[in-house]
């Protein structure tokens, strides 16, 4: 569960594991290095390994999916850095299981136990505290793990302040999370047609279209859902009139501005040649630069709460 490609694991591995990775560009490298991979686990196992995150609810709810599939008897084993909490999830799992041994290293925490007896009724706790929960009084839900899961991202809001009036026709939400730009558009421009939510997080997609279904029932068969890394770029589709965009901008702890580059240069390959492309970012990144080689015209919305907001349209011939 949430397992990632690494040289620590040798071919011989790859015909082993089945690997459950629901984040679309660790999947991907997955695939790439020759493992079997599944966005969601099923059936029985002897054995499993559960990487820890830095959402402990995530986690526990990882590791209580893990014991339901695992055979009678069979073995998980828990690793994951101290930094991002091993050694709690380390306590809480010996507290409800026990544990049939444990070692540190390279301050990471690696400990295992067994499935045995009846399911421990905290596990359902553990379950329902990792499934879509709500969105402070939002009426959006998503679930511990995806970004912005407690409440609605600043920079998301700042961005729907700036839809400007009579947006229409074709538009793409890339990184679109659990959601709330979309669904917030729908609700306030009858006059967009359809509307193709891009995510790599299959978790988030799942609660953008559960919040969709519940939030803009009226134009929910006007959304599209698509498991992508956008960084990697669009499919090959009829261009949009508009895109909207709020891209990562952290690679682990580090700011990464390449990410919303990678977006810039997606959104400028997939729009329309007189389409416009909304752009929100950290105040700090510089994003300006990329886009006016890649459009005529941008223009500085806003700047507020630390976050900027472009408009660009009229992009340059490819």
């Amino acid at each position: 569960m949430r397992a990632e490609s690494g040289d620590g694991l040798g071919p011989e591995w790859r015909g082993r594991l089945l690997c459950e990775q629901s984040f679309k560009p660790a999947a991907d490298a997955l695939s790439k290095a020759g493992f079997r991979v599944a966005q969601r686990l099923d059936g029985a196992f002897p054995m499993g390994l559960c990487l820890i995150t830095k959402h402990k609810a995530e986690t526990l709810a990882n590791i209580a999916r893990a014991w339901t599939l695992l055979e009678p008897g069979g073995v998980l084993v828990c690793c994951g850095a101290k930094a991002l909490g091993g050694a709690s999830i380390e306590r809480e799992v010996e507290r409800v299981f026990g544990l049939d041994g444990q070692m540190s290293k390279h301050q990471a925490r690696v400990f295992w136990f067994h499935r045995d007896g009846d399911m421990p009724p905290i596990l359902t706790e553990w379950l329902a505290a990792g499934g879509a929960m709500a969105v402070g009084d939002s009426g959006f839900v998503a679930r511990s793990g995806c970004f912005s899961s407690g409440h609605v991202d600043r920079g998301s809001a700042v961005l729907a302040e700036c839809f400007p009036e009579g947006m229409a026709g074709r538009v793409a939400d890339l990184g679109a999370g659990w959601g709330y730009l979309s669904v917030d558009l729908l609700r306030r421009f009858p006059a967009v047609t359809g509307i193709d939510l891009y995510e790599a997080e299959a978790l988030a997609l799942e609660d953008a279209g559960t919040n969709m279904a519940a939030l803009a029932p009226a134009d929910a068969d006007k959304a599209s859902f698509h498991w992508l890394d956008v960084c990697a770029g669009l499919p090959e589709v009829a261009p949009y009139d508009w895109i909207i965009a709020n891209p990562p901008f952290h690679e682990g702890r580090k700011a990464d501005p390449a990410m919303g580059k990678a977006f810039i240069t997606s959104a400028w390959r997939s729009i329309r040649r007189r389409g416009k492309f909304l752009l929100v970012a950290n105040q700090t990144l510089p994003y300006e630069a990329d886009l006016r080689r890649r459009f005529r015209e941008v223009t500085l919305l806003t700047q507020k709460d630390g976050f900027k907001v472009y408009l660009s349209s009229n992009r340059h011939d490819r």
